[in-house]
């Protein structure tokens, strides 16, 4: 049974002009962020700035003790309207306020004149899509990038507000790596197989030089017009002509670099090494020394960013990691806080402040269960030894609780997750090989499902009525369509439901008998969550972000209508028969309080999240899993500023209406109608035709009225103009008066 009426609140992970320095979602583990960062740049002791996967942006004012997190750029088409962002790649700051970063996957470049506070996007392409790889100025008017074969190598003359593609381009079908020039006139690129390209007119003519590796050169740097290096590999090039010749040298390295610091005769070279090291020479790169990373514990540090002032050093890598040196890498501080790396997978929270424990698949040198007894203040690790993968978690109460995993894998905490009874793993009954799903509706009668995906896929229920001692085969499945178990959720003794791949099943009886409901999707997902509220509301998800609800025990079910595609609903919970709160890819959480008659979209900038937990309608737990990460998010605060509402009705026509108030101070609304489905930006802009970043850019969005707030707090009084554009077709246009 639909809805007549659907209003749904958007609010995106950033606010206003996309600023967002005081998100809901904070990361609480790792500390202060959990992707991986690739640009660093530091301008003084003090002051830095760091970006990496999914639009992190980091900037710091005290030398790494505290950190300002922003989240922007351009968003990902591929879940339009759900905040997720594409990947900062490198950058180029003139000074800790103004500066480029190149994206990956996007029409264009990314600018802040604000340190991050804010993102301008400027929109270069005008279809597909590319990556910019580097970025260079001349001066603060003059300025060029290199990317993906879609961009190749361009140019602004000013500081730019816009680019232009440089002349006879055509030598090369691949990727450009690395830009520098000298003058206006010449300018070198480096690119596949050890081959760069260098002009001496502008770019009217180009030369193809060796450098005497077959390695792709994904770092260059010049010193000066005439000296530079390029680095693959295990190889390291010099010029001193300018280019035209050079002379290679071997690197202990045998991973790709990704950074380089000149410093006088010094050369530094960082990348995705094996052996966690910095390369040195101090012969103008003839030959190296190894710099370890003396007091990293986690599993790998790669090194995609890295900088360097008089002795201090930078680096930033995989997963948040971040290393600091005061004395040229003699010794290392590490700056993340972070205990494992394992992909998580489950979370069980008490309460805003009390005992946290995540669960999930062990990686080498990590545990696969990490605790916090102060709301994700602090972790511990090393709770539980068994190597493998950790599924599902229940806990009866902060004290006592279950988990399985796959082959068996059971045991029991009676202490807050401090340590597991592990001798009842392997239990026949349930040695399959994935246990994905357990409940327990006391001390001793629970539940396990599982199976096995794939060629003779089969899919079990077992019981337990003495702790786990003893375990009783309830159903069994086997054959053609039928999929592993996935989820179960039991609302007492006798009712409960659980979920396989393709369907939901119910028992009345505590599990003698289990009966497949009427399927409430055309298909379910590949992670099929469970969610109830009491023995007749029930929820689930599917793959393509719809969430369903039944209010008669599964007889039926209602879409919920969640607004946006966030890909696979994964995980979801519900606090009551109103409020729940559901996970999807790529950070993605919708939260409800009404069964989904509003939703409020956030995101938390981490990976797909695989567990949720909701301890109260305004407190959140989430887990994100990678194949390393170990990211945790706490969501603490009922209303963000900011966003869009959406009414469910079919206007006639496209409309742009005069925002209200106007003039206004910093704050106004934008309301705008669609009679039909389409890519909708909202674009603000100056009288100069300076651009500034909205929350309605290139999304997917369904007919109806929408009503945008936009904060001006950023900007100087004056007149703006906005523009309703749909399709890439510029509806209409008004003004809008900031008075300050």
């Amino acid at each position: 049974m639909k809805k007549l009426l659907l209003i749904v609140l958007f609010f995106l992970v950033a606010a206003g002009l996309l600023a967002q320095t005081n998100s809901d979602w904070k990361w609480i583990h790792p500390r202060p962020v959990g992707q991986i960062m690739r640009y660093v740049k530091m301008f003084d002791a003090n002051n830095w700035i760091i970006a990496g996967d999914y639009g992190n942006f980091l900037k710091t004012t005290d030398g790494g003790v505290t950190w300002r997190n922003s989240v922007g750029g351009y968003q990902n088409s591929s879940y339009p309207g759900a905040g997720t962002y594409n990947s900062f790649k490198c950058g180029y700051f003139f000074n800790a306020n103004t500066g480029f970063l190149g994206v990956t996957g996007a029409r264009g470049i990314v600018k802040t004149t604000n340190s991050g506070f804010t993102f301008d996007t400027i929109k270069i392409l005008a279809s597909g899509t590319g990556t910019i790889n580097s970025i260079y100025f001349l001066n603060s008017m003059t300025g060029y990038f290199a990317g993906t074969t879609n961009f190749k190598v361009m140019k602004t003359t000013n500081g730019g507000d816009n680019w232009f593609f440089l002349p006879n381009t055509g030598f090369t079908t691949y990727s450009l790596y690395n830009v520098y020039a000298s003058d206006t006139n010449n300018i070198i690129v480096s690119s596949y197989s050890g081959i760069v390209y260098k002009t001496t007119d502008g770019g009217q003519n180009w030369s193809t030089i060796n450098t005497g590796t077959n390695q792709d050169l994904f770092v260059m740097k010049f010193v000066n017009a005439t000296t530079g290096y390029v680095a693959a590999a295990a190889f390291c090039g010099r010029t001193t002509d300018a280019g035209l010749t050079w002379t290679g040298s071997t690197t202990p390295s045998t991973g790709f670099p990704y950074s380089m610091v000149l410093s006088g005769s010094e050369v530094y070279i960082s990348g995705t090494d094996p052996g966690q090291s910095l390369f040195k020479s101090t012969d103008n790169g003839t030959t190296w020394t190894t710099i370890p990373y003396s007091g990293y514990t986690m599993n790998t540090m790669w090194a995609y960013g890295f900088d360097k002032i008089g002795s201090l050093m930078l680096i930033t890598g995989n997963y948040g990691d971040m290393l600091k040196s005061t004395n040229n890498g003699a010794n290392w501080i590490y700056l993340t806080y972070k205990v494992s790396e394992s992909d998580l997978t489950g979370i069980y929270a008490e309460s805003n402040n009390g005992r946290v424990i995540a669960i999930g698949k062990t990686n080498p040198s990590t545990q696969s269960i990490i605790i916090s007894s102060n709301g994700g203040n602090n972790w511990i690790s090393d709770v539980y030894s068994t190597s493998g993968s950790i599924d599902d978690i229940k806990m009866l109460n902060p004290l006592t609780g279950f988990i399985c995993g796959a082959s068996g894998r059971f045991a029991k905490t009676t202490n807050g997750g401090m340590t597991w009874d592990n001798s009842l793993s392997g239990n026949p009954a349930i040695s399959d090989p994935e246990c994905n799903g357990i409940d327990f509706v006391n001390s001793t009668t629970g539940w396990i499902v599982g199976g096995f995906r794939g060629v003779g896929a089969y899919m079990k229920i077992s019981k337990t009525t003495n702790g786990g001692v003893n375990w009783t085969q309830q159903a069994y499945y086997q054959g053609s369509g039928v999929y592993c178990g996935m989820k179960i959720k039991m609302y007492d003794a006798n009712t409960g439901y659980m979920s396989d791949n393709m369907n939901i099943l119910k028992t009345t009886n505590g599990g003698n008998n289990w009966i497949v409901l009427p399927n409430p999707a055309p298909y379910l997902t590949a992670y099929p969550t469970i969610g109830i509220a009491d023995a007749v509301n029930a929820f689930t998800g599917s793959s393509n972000s719809e969430v369903y609800a039944t209010s008669n025990g599964g007889a039926t079910w209602d879409s919920l209508n969640f607004p946006v595609n966030a890909g696979a609903i994964i995980c979801m919970d519900w606090y009551n028969n109103q409020t729940g709160c559901v996970g999807g890819v790529i950070g993605i959480v919708g939260k409800t309080t009404n069964r989904g008659q509003t939703w409020q979209i956030s995101n938390n900038g981490g990976y797909s999240i695989k567990g949720i937990k909701m301890v109260h309608p305004d407190t959140i737990f989430a887990v994100a899993g990678n194949s390393v990460g170990a990211q945790i998010f706490k969501y603490s605060k009922g209303l963000v500023s900011g966003g869009f509402i959406y009414e469910h009705k079919l206007p006639s026509e496209f409309s742009l209406k005069q925002n209200y108030p106007n003039p206004f101070n910093p704050v106004t609304t934008i309301e705008f109608d669609l009679p039909k489905q389409g890519n909708i930006t909202i674009k603000i802009f100056d009288i100069a035709g300076r651009e500034y970043f909205t929350d309605i850019r290139n999304l997917r969005l369904n007919p109806g009225n929408y009503k945008m707030n936009f904060d001006g707090s950023m900007l100087s009084s004056g007149m703006y103009f906005y523009s309703l554009i749909v399709n890439d077709n510029i509806v209409d246009t008004k003004k809008l008066v900031l008075l300050k």
